[in-house]
């Protein structure tokens, strides 16, 4: 299985796409506000879809420099692609020019003017975002995109979702044929415009996308629930049921274009938006069954999006895995009991996550006015930096990489050790990477120690089947015998052996296909990974009574956790989340010439505007909580009144207790 990834996005900018979103929630989780500084009121169909494929765009980046990403929009007032001859437009810089400077199809003719190519070019009204690894000018088009048509050329506006799919295909097709990629098209639209199908090109596009393992993901604006394929019955012969097959193909009724309007008449106009009105819900309708039976085809999935958020409904199928890295499933050999041994895998189950380090680069300067250079974007160029370490003697000369040495302080001395003396003493533990099953422990009397410690390692049976079996059974029997495995691990060759506790696990339901028994190794300390506190005894005035355990029985009761709400490992860590925030916010939105040459940095308010901080306590269940439990907090605050802290009260303090009056 393959970690790249490779997924295009394809996004409807039809004029519909300009309502209003009927959502209750404002999604801010990828580093900028919904729609780009508007308000809830202001919320379009197009400024949440923009924010869902950014989210998930930004997400890639953050898990590796190897996924690509795509763009391509629908019903845009100019044509731009690989397949098209139109060169008006050259990278993904020019794309988000485009955008920021025709909205609402203004200044179009700066891109179509005295083009011999708008009548015949393939695919018209698209534009792409090459697939490519996105950059931070990736995600500033994307930011950019809005509709860039009228009224006055909707009606004769081509590109719709059928010709946008094809155009994805092809780009996935011309980019990963052959490579070892995970691949998905994502489609966001409401559906409400007419499309041109032609079902032999349609359906050879699907079977190059079936033959890539291609799955079609579509977030549907308004689509109903359940939606289903027509089904050939007897009933579906009559007039009203082949009417939306017309429709469907981009043609519409002679009735339609011989309808008499009479100007000025309230009737007829009362009477003319309700046809608009059905026209657009049969066009609506009849899309959701297209897409749904080409969904299936590829083995993808409609998401309905009725008022909910659609960053959180792409994550169903796109995952926000941002920071967390793909650990390596590493071969051992476990040893169950003597004679017997088999291959297994392991892999980090957890593992804790730092801020990424920064990289330094050096500023490039100009060799006659010193002043640092910008490339043709404006931004300020670099070049790479390498770190050189130098040691320095008693005089300040630097010391010979030959005349240095390594130590160990012992006492008030030092030691001197060579690497042959270190790889003496290792040879002695030498060992392949293996897991060593030592006995059986009672599993309470583990858990109860308070001592599991350090990242968890899944263990499974890897590709054999016959491994697979011997690890679920044995997990099954520590299970129903509520025991835990003693054992000894090495992680790598030769490294320092560990010692821990194999705990049996279950993953989904074991009447399911998916899922199934393994093991889980958690570290437990050695006699030198202890430290012993010798704590000072409570004096005996410092002793609570009844009335003081009551009050604190009755605060916790009061501040208990939903069982199903708040759960850690649903919780992404905050301090990551803001930080995440910050580089996609500036990768969007760079930062002034002034702002980059403060030596003193960015002030703390436009840090809080980038970053979006917000703690835990921050978060809706904590806030209910503590509204829930105020009377609660409020008796606890008056039984155990707080004190002001001075300073010069401080005393120099070695145990918990010295605070305490003797």
């Amino acid at each position: 299985m393959t970690d790249k990834e490779a997924v295009v996005f394809i996004l409807d900018a039809n004029l519909t796409m300009n309502e209003p979103f009927p959502s209750h929630e404002i999604a801010a989780d990828a580093g900028f506000k919904s729609s780009n500084g508007k308000t809830h009121d202001e919320l379009t169909r197009l400024s949440q879809a923009k924010c869902a494929v950014l989210s998930s765009i930004i997400d890639f980046m953050w898990r590796s420099k190897t996924h690509e990403a795509g763009v391509v929009v629908l019903k845009t007032g100019v044509t731009h692609h690989h397949l098209s001859e139109i060169n008006h437009i050259v990278d993904e810089v020019d794309v988000g020019i485009f955008f920021a400077r025709c909205g609402s199809g203004v200044k179009l003719d700066r891109y179509n003017d005295g083009d011999d190519h708008d009548d015949s070019d393939i695919f018209p009204n698209l534009v792409e975002i090459d697939l490519n690894q996105p950059t931070p000018h990736t995600l500033r088009a994307i930011k950019n995109v809005q509709c860039t048509i009228n009224e006055s050329i909707s009606s004769t506006a081509q590109g719709g979702f059928c010709d946008g799919l094809i155009l994805a295909a092809d780009a996935l097709h011309r980019r990963t044929k052959g490579k070892k990629y995970k691949r998905k098209v994502v489609m966001i639209t409401d559906a409400e415009h007419e499309v041109e199908v032609n079902g032999e090109q349609l359906q050879c596009v699907l079977d190059g996308l079936n033959n890539m393992e291609v799955q079609l993901v579509v977030v549907g604006i308004g689509f109903e629930e359940g939606v289903s394929i027509p089904s050939n019955d007897e009933d579906s012969d009559d007039d009203s049921d082949k009417e939306p097959d017309a429709v469907v193909s981009g043609m519409k009724e002679e009735e339609d274009d011989t309808m008499i309007k009479e100007e000025g008449n309230p009737d007829e106009m009362m009477n003319d938006m309700k046809q608009d009105s059905g026209m657009r819900q049969l066009i609506k309708r009849e899309n959701e069954k297209l897409l749904l039976s080409i969904a299936q085809e590829t083995n993808g999935c409609i998401l309905a999006a009725n008022g909910v958020n659609l960053t959180e409904l792409l994550r169903t199928q796109l995952p926000c895995l941002a920071g967390i890295k793909k650990s390596q499933r590493k071969k051992y050999e476990f040893r169950i009991a003597p004679n017997l041994t088999i291959t297994a895998r392991s892999a980090y189950l957890t593992d804790p996550h730092k801020l990424p380090t920064t990289i330094k680069e050096a500023y490039q300067f100009h060799p006659e006015t010193g002043e640092k250079l910008r490339d043709g974007n404006g931004e300020l160029m670099t070049s790479p930096t390498r770190l050189l370490t130098e040691h320095f003697d008693d005089e300040d000369n630097i010391v010979p990489y030959d005349n240095r040495t390594d130590a160990y302080r012992y006492g008030s001395d030092l030691i001197p050790v060579g690497k042959m003396d270190l790889l003496g003493i290792n040879a002695a533990f030498a060992s392949p990477e293996s897991i060593e099953m030592i006995g059986y422990l009672d599993r309470m009397n583990v858990i109860s120690s308070n001592l599991l410690m350090g990242p968890a390692y899944a263990v499974t049976g890897g590709e054999s089947k016959k491994s697979r079996t011997t690890v679920a059974a044995l997990s099954q029997a520590l299970e129903e015998t509520n025991k835990v495995g003693f054992c000894r691990l090495v992680r790598t060759k030769n490294g320092d052996p560990k010692i821990g506790a194999l705990l049996p696990k279950l993953d989904g339901c074991e009447t399911q296909e998916q899922g199934g028994r393994y093991l889980v190794f958690l570290q437990l300390p050695f006699a030198d990974d202890l430290q012993h506190h010798f704590d000072r005894p409570i004096p005996l005035e410092s002793h609570g009574d009844f009335k003081d355990e009551h009050v604190c029985d009755d605060l916790i009761d009061s501040m208990m956790l939903p069982d199903d709400e708040f759960q850690s490992e649903q919780v992404s860590s905050p301090a990551l989340t803001a930080h995440n925030r910050m580089i996609a916010h500036f990768a969007m939105n760079p930062m002034s010439p002034e702002e980059e040459m403060q030596e003193e940095g960015l002030s703390e308010e436009r840090i809080l505007e980038a970053s979006q901080a917000k703690p835990l306590c921050d978060f809706d269940v904590v806030k209910k909580l503590y509204k829930k439990a105020a009377k609660q907090i409020d008796a606890f605050v008056e039984k155990f009144p707080l004190v002001e802290h001075r300073p010069e009260d401080d005393k120099e303090g070695f145990f918990w207790g010295d605070g305490i009056s003797k």
